[in-house]
C-alpha cells in the first residue's frame, strides 16, 4: 500500500506550503497531494483555495481584511504575504510555493505529486501556460480529473503520466477509463465516509465499488484520519490511501530515542553529554536528545544563553562522532517562553535545533513564582494549592498560545510534588476542562505531547497520566515523544519501556522524535 501526504503533512504544518512537503518527504511518505493555482502574471503557485484569505496574513502576521483572488495578483505581490503564521507562529515567514520549485524537489527527493482537479476551471491561457510547465514532468506529476472528458484531454497532453480519476464511479465510466489507460497508469479514487468527507456528491467507497475498479485500475481511497479508517481501506484492497497525516508509512520500527535529558549545561545537573551517551547505548537506546533547561525567569540573574549555545554545539560535534550507530539530537527546553518573549525569541534563534521542548516550572501565582519543584505545598492551604494548580493551567495554554515550540512537556507536572511528593491528594479531575482545551490546541497546532517518564517511581504513573493520554488518543492526537527526563547517567531509558507499553495498549501506532524540527515516526 502506498500512502498519500493530503496538501503535504498538514496536520503538523501549514497546508501545501515547503514545510508541508518536506515532512512529507522525511516521514516517508510516495505521494503529495496538491492544490496549484495561477497568478495573475501566469506563475503557478500552491493555494487551495481560491483567495489569500484562510492561509494568508499580511507581513505582521495580522488577518487580510479585503478578499484577494491568487489569480488578480502578480507572483511577486503573492510573496509578500505569510502563509505560514495562521497555522502557528512556529511557521512565520512561510513564503507561498511556486510549482516550479516543487517540481524540481520531487523530481531530485524521488516522490510523486498528485495536482488536485481544480486545474479543469483554468482559462485556455492558463490551461496552456499549465501544461507547458508539466511536460518535462509526466514521470514526476499527475493529473486529477473528475470527469471523462478531463481524462481524454490529458491523456492526449501526457501520453506517460499517470492519471487519477475521481468522478462518480459507473461500469460504463470504467469501460471509458479502459480504453483510454492501461491499468498501470490510472488511479480511481473513492471517498471514505466520515466527518471530513461530508460535502461529498458521489458514493462512498465500498466493497462493491471497490471490486468494480480494480480490472481497470488501482484502487485509492481519501481521505483518512485514523488507523480505524485505513482498516476499513486495506478491507476494501486499497492500494494508496490519502490521509492529512494521522495516519503515517511504516518506519523505523523497534527504534528507541529519549527526547528529554539534561547534562551539566543545565542549572540541575552534572552530567556530561559524553557519559549521557554512555550511558543511553548501555540501556540499549538508539538516541537521545540534549534538551537543557532555559528557564526564562533567570536571565536577569545569571547567563542561561551561552549553556545552551555550549550543549549544543558538543551535542552536535557528538553526533557526528558517533555517526550512524547512535543519534545525539541537538535541543532545548524552554520554560515560560511568554514571560520574556525578546530573550525567548533569542535563545530560539542561538541555533539550529532539532528539537524545541515548551514547559511551565514557574506559576505566576500571588508570590509563589518560585519553580514548584522548590515550593512547601504542605505549608499551604487546599484553596491555594488548587487555585496555584488551576493557574499553572492557564500559564500553560497561555504559552501554547503565545509561544512557538515542538513538544508539550510534563503535562501536569506539579502533581509530582503535590500528590507525589507531600502525598497531598488533589483531585486531578478538577482541572480535565482546561486540560482538554490544551490538548486540542496542540493537536491544531501540531505540537507533539511528552510522555515524560520521570514521575513513574513516584506516582506510578506518567506526566501526563494514562487517562490524559487516553484522552488526547480519543480527541484524535497522535504526536507522542518520550523522554525520562534524565539529569544523571543512571536515569537513562529508565521506565521508557514503560511508556512504550502503554502507548500501545491505548491504541497509538506511533511515537516520534524530532530531527531539524520536523516529527519522525517510529512504528509501535
Amino acid at each position: 500500500m502506498q500512502f498519500q501526504a493530503h496538501k503535504g503533512v498538514s496536520t503538523e504544518h501549514p497546508e501545501n506550503t515547503m514545510p508541508a512537503f518536506l515532512a512529507a518527504m522525511e516521514q516517508g511518505y510516495d505521494i503529495i497531494e496538491l492544490d496549484v493555482a495561477p497568478t495573475q502574471d501566469l506563475r503557478f503557485v500552491l493555494i487551495h483555495d481560491a483567495t489569500l484569505n484562510r492561509t494568508g496574513r499580511n507581513p505582521d502576521g495580522s488577518p487580510i481584511a479585503e478578499e484577494i483572488r491568487i489569480t488578480d495578483i502578480p507572483y511577486e505581490k503573492a510573496l509578500e504575504y505569510d502563509f505560514g503564521v495562521w497555522f502557528s507562529e512556529k511557521f512565520r515567514g512561510t513564503k507561498i510555493a511556486l510549482f516550479d520549485d516543487v517540481l524540481a524537489l520531487a523530481e531530485k527527493k524521488g516522490i510523486r505529486l498528485k495536482i488536485d482537479n481544480k486545474y479543469q476551471r483554468y482559462t485556455p491561457e492558463q490551461k496552456e501556460a499549465f501544461f507547458k510547465l508539466l511536460a518535462p514532468y509526466q514521470t514526476v506529476a499527475s493529473l486529477t480529473c473528475s470527469n471523462l472528458e478531463a481524462i481524454t484531454e490529458a491523456v492526449s497532453a501526457f501520453p506517460e503520466m499517470h492519471l487519477h480519476y475521481d468522478g462518480a464511479v459507473t461500469p460504463e465510466a470504467l469501460e471509458e477509463l479502459g480504453t483510454l489507460l492501461p491499468k498501470e497508469r490510472l488511479t480511481v479514487w473513492l471517498p471514505h465516509q466520515n466527518p471530513k468527507t461530508t460535502w461529498v456528491k458521489v458514493e462512498f467507497a465500498n466493497p462493491r465499488l471497490a471490486e468494480m475498479i480494480k480490472p481497470y485500475a488501482s484502487l485509492g481511497v481519501w481521505i483518512l484520519s485514523s488507523y480505524r479508517d485505513l482498516a476499513d481501506a486495506e478491507a476494501l484492497g486499497a492500494d494508496i490511501i490519502e490521509t492529512n497525516g494521522q495516519i503515517k508509512p511504516p518506519k523505523n520500527k523497534g527504534l528507541r530515542i529519549d527526547m528529554h535529558t539534561h547534562s551539566e549545561h543545565s542549572h540541575d545537573s552534572v552530567c556530561k553529554i559524553r557519559d549521557m551517551a554512555d550511558a543511553q547505548m548501555e540501556k540499549g537506546m538508539d538516541g537521545f536528545a540534549v534538551t537543557d533547561h532555559f528557564d526564562t525567569h533567570s536571565y536577569l540573574r545569571y547567563d542561561v544563553v551561552t549553556p545552551i549555545g555550549k550543549a549544543a554545539e558538543e551535542a552536535r560535534a557528538l553526533n557526528e562522532k558517533l555517526g550512524d550507530r547512535f543519534r545525539v539530537l541537538t535541543g532545548v527546553e524552554i520554560s515560560e517562553g511568554f514571560w520574556h518573549p525578546e530573550i525567548y525569541e533569542q535563545v530560539r534563534r542561538l541555533t539550529d535545533y532539532d528539537v524545541i521542548l515548551g514547559s511551565v516550572h514557574l506559576v505566576q501565582y500571588k508570590d509563589l513564582t518560585r519553580a514548584y519543584s522548590a515550593l512547601d505545598f504542605p505549608s499551604l492551604s487546599r484553596e491555594v494549592i488548587e487555585e496555584y494548580l488551576d493557574r499553572y493551567f492557564t500559564d500553560m495554554l497561555t504559552m501554547i498560545d503565545c509561544v512557538e515550540f515542538d513538544v508539550l512537556c510534563h503535562l501536569t507536572c506539579p502533581l509530582r510534588y503535590i500528590n507525589g511528593k507531600f502525598g497531598i491528594g488533589i483531585d486531578r479531575a478538577k482541572y480535565d476542562e482546561k486540560i482538554d482545551l490544551i490538548l486540542q490546541k496542540i493537536i491544531k497546532k501540531g505540537i507533539a505531547l511528552e510522555v515524560n517518564v520521570s514521575s513513574y517511581r513516584i506516582l506510578g504513573d506518567f506526566l501526563p497520566d494514562r487517562e490524559i493520554l487516553k484522552r488526547y488518543h480519543e480527541m484524535g492526537g497522535y504526536l507522542v515523544t518520550v523522554g525520562t527526563d534524565a539529569h544523571a547517567p543512571q536515569d537513562a531509558g529508565k521506565n521508557y519501556d514503560k511508556a512504550l507499553l502503554t502507548l500501545k495498549e491505548i491504541g497509538f501506532r506511533n511515537l516520534f522524535f524530532y530531527e531539524n524540527r520536523i516529527p519522525q515516526q517510529i512504528s509501535l
